[in-house]
């Protein structure tokens, strides 16, 4: 349960019906934007549920409401219940509404909406946006018990705002809040879906391997019937059936195996085209407001902050690009290339990244035959395996680049000296979100898999712990 008493779902029961704020927004996350955002405007600022309970602690709140209007028990109710009847317009309407609270102020409330549910609301103000009636905060200050003389000298320390900005601060709050919530929700649904679909397959692994084992026992008897009828049964047939019906399992597993990876990168690329877009748009809203507030005199103090939160949002469109890259029906443009050529542009950029990292790059390049290549995507493969194999070597370690031809078929090798991939997490590659980095997306593999797949091509991996790993990608020649 979750602290406000929602149920908190698990990725097995994932129901949207039943998500609280502080399911879905990480509220650390909340509580620093809120901080930041409250300093560097001038406003109040706090997050409640739908209860009314705030789930961040305040930022910036005045004197005036701290000292006086939340002091005393009549005073705090009067708040409460402002708060109330602004988080409930703000939600009717699925917008922002600014008004004046019990106290005298202006409070704006913009509420956060999920697939158009309330699930709580951001609060903000604490300003005028006029000259004040002393006369009229004299009569609050004796409604709710506090000092009139105190209560005036605290309304002076009070800023005067125009309408203008306590509505941009409004729309800023509504915007980033509800583009959080939106991103979050969209995170836990694919993790949600994702393990659905896994165990799912699990169980149709464990059902495979039992048809599996039975296939291999009723092929043994067969064999043993038809052998002792035309001869006495030896252990060197015996041997060979037993050989046989493990390399049958051997194919039903592998294919399995790939199958598997298969519907997960199907599943992910289908809700990537459906939701990326949408979560993109209201990214490039958050930071248009974000580079219009930088370049205003008042916020040059907080040129640090505005740049490192459009970075971040910089960060969150690269990633939904590469999350975009994984959708199925993607357009190619396929051309007869060579693969080599290909690489061999990409070597001077490679060489340079590895001069910084301090690992050597060795190259050794086969003639290969003609290809149907979409270069961007090729260099997108190239450089994602190659980064990969770099940041899994220590300084001093080697990457090779290898490109050959076996039974026919054009294959590129990337293989490092580097830390290995665990056995836990071999068989799981290119799922996307898996990652053995502390700052990975777990995005640049699946889109590997993804660009090979168009390319009618496949990806091996060997590893071994300590020892390195060898990444292959083989192209079909006779479908590319």
């Amino acid at each position: 349960m979750s602290n406000n008493g929602c149920k908190i779902n698990t990725k097995e029961n994932f129901d949207i019906n039943h998500l609280c704020l502080t399911d879905v927004m990480d509220i650390s996350v909340l509580q620093c934007f809120q901080d930041d955002f409250a300093k560097g405007v001038g406003f109040a600022s706090t997050t409640v549920d739908l209860a009314g309970n705030p789930v961040t602690k305040p930022s910036n709140y005045t004197r005036l409401c701290m000292d006086f209007n939340h002091a005393t028990k009549c005073g705090d109710k009067r708040c409460a219940m402002s708060h109330r009847i602004g988080g409930k317009e703000a939600a009717r309407l699925g917008k922002p509404v600014v008004y004046e609270c019990r106290a005298g102020l202006i409070d704006f409330a913009a509420p956060i909406l999920l697939e158009g549910r309330h699930i709580g609301t951001i609060l903000g103000g604490q300003v005028l946006i006029s000259d004040y009636d002393e006369g009229k905060f004299r009569s609050i200050a004796r409604e709710i018990d506090v000092n009139e003389e105190a209560y005036i000298d605290a309304l002076q320390e009070i800023r005067i705002m125009s309408k203008e900005q306590v509505d941009a601060a409004a729309n800023v709050l509504f915007i980033v809040a509800n583009y959080m919530s939106k991103t979050a929700y969209y995170q836990q649904l694919l993790s949600a879906r994702s393990n659905v679909l896994s165990n799912s397959l699990n169980q149709i692994s464990v059902s495979v391997q039992e048809l599996a084992g039975l296939a291999r026992i009723s092929n043994i008897e067969e064999q043993i019937a038809k052998l002792e009828v035309s001869e006495p049964m030896t252990p060197g047939h015996f041997n060979e059936v037993i050989d046989l019906t493990k390399k049958i399992e051997e194919i039903i597993s592998l294919q399995q195996k790939e199958m598997a990876r298969l519907d997960r990168l199907n599943l992910i690329g289908e809700m990537a085209a459906s939701i990326g877009h949408e979560v993109r748009n209201p990214l490039t809203t958050v930071r248009g407001f974000l580079q219009h507030f930088s370049q205003k005199n008042e916020f040059k103090n907080y040129d640090d902050v505005f740049g490192i939160m459009i970075e971040e949002l910089d960060r969150a469109n690269e990633i939904i690009t590469e999350f975009l890259s994984l959708a199925k029906n993607r357009k190619v443009d396929l051309k007869q290339m060579d693969l080599n050529s290909i690489i061999m542009r990409l070597i001077p950029l490679i060489k340079a990244d590895a001069l910084i990292r301090g690992i050597k790059i060795i190259t050794d390049f086969d003639k290969l035959p003609v290809l149907l290549l979409d270069e961007k995507e090729i260099r997108q493969l190239v450089l994602n395996l190659v980064r990969n194999a770099m940041e899994a070597s220590d300084s001093g370690g080697v990457v090779e680049i290898r490109t050959l031809v076996q039974q026919n078929k054009p294959i590129l090798e990337i293989i490092d000296n580097g830390k290995g991939i665990p056995r836990t997490i071999l068989d799981k590659l290119g799922t996307p979100f898996l990652s053995t980095k502390a700052q990975g997306t777990g995005l640049g593999l699946a889109v590997c898999y993804r660009i090979a797949e168009r390319h009618s091509a496949f990806i091996r991996v060997e590893s071994e712990e300590s020892v390195g790993t060898k990444v292959r990608v083989i192209f079909n020649l006779n479908e590319c």
